[in-house]
């Protein structure tokens, strides 16, 4: 398969003890990774006159499908205590419901590239990540027009078919200065571990490249699915697994498949 990251444990930890489980190897796969650079390109967010982005040891935890932000606060805590402060995207679980049925993941995609830009822009500081505005409309909407599934809403199941003028609603405030400070580590449970891949992709995804492996240093995903399957909710991994993992980007995958 395409994707080189190595794998560790061979049991997926309960999804409601994620807090409880060994972070042995992701605490020393994340704090090796502090000294490194990388050379930022132009994009939304650039680093200041083209320097090298420290790698710093703060983190991104993308929820997995039909799971909250809240609802993974232990784990938060736990890196935080061990010196690497931490958010969970800022998203209530009612916010995935515009992707049921293996529809486009722009809406989740949106959510990381706003948690990501911030932390970035304010050089790790978890509590400089605002809220964004989203309500039951929003999501009414969205349910309605994002692209793919098996209702094949917008002719097609297919990433490459995705409507591209279909754009995820919501308020997503930008940071207040448009430069990033340095690179963070992605950490993405369950379907939030190849959801990250996508955003780290220079690859258009539905009308948007994110190409957010430059501000990463390092994704660890946690109990992911990133092997093939059948069906429109795998549509999304084999989209992701065309190309390997990013350039520059270091990769851990804990309890993955595929």
């Amino acid at each position: 398969a395409p994707l080189d990251i190595k794998r560790s444990w061979h049991y997926p930890p309960p999804r409601t003890h994620i807090a409880a489980m060994r972070i042995t190897h992701l605490l020393i796969f994340l704090a090796t990774s502090s000294h490194q650079t990388y050379i930022a390109q132009t994009f939304s967010i650039k680093s200041s006159k083209n320097k090298p982005l420290p790698n710093v040891k703060a983190a991104v935890i993308v929820p997995g499908f039909l799971t909250g932000g809240s609802e993974f606060q232990s784990l938060v805590d736990a890196l935080t205590d061990r010196g690497i402060p931490s958010i969970a995207v800022p998203l209530p679980n009612w916010h995935w419901i515009p992707c049921l049925g293996g529809r486009s993941m722009r809406p989740m995609l949106e959510r990381i590239d706003f948690t990501v830009k911030h932390l970035v822009a304010n050089g790790g500081d978890v509590s400089a990540v605002p809220n964004f505005e989203y309500g039951p409309i929003d999501c009414w909407l969205d349910f309605k027009d994002n692209p793919g599934g098996v209702l094949k809403v917008g002719g097609s199941a297919s990433v490459d078919d995705y409507d591209p003028n279909v754009t995820p609603r919501g308020v997503f405030p930008e940071p207040r200065s448009n430069e990033a400070q340095c690179r963070i580590a992605l950490i993405g449970h369950s379907a939030g571990g190849w959801i990250s891949r996508v955003y780290l992709s220079d690859r258009n995804y539905g009308g948007k490249s994110y190409r957010g492996h430059r501000y990463i240093h390092s994704l660890v995903t946690l109990g992911s699915p990133h092997g093939d399957a059948p069906g429109p909710a795998f549509e999304g991994v084999k989209w992701a697994n065309r190309e390997p993992l990013s350039k520059g980007v270091r990769g851990l995958a804990v309890a993955g498949k595929g």
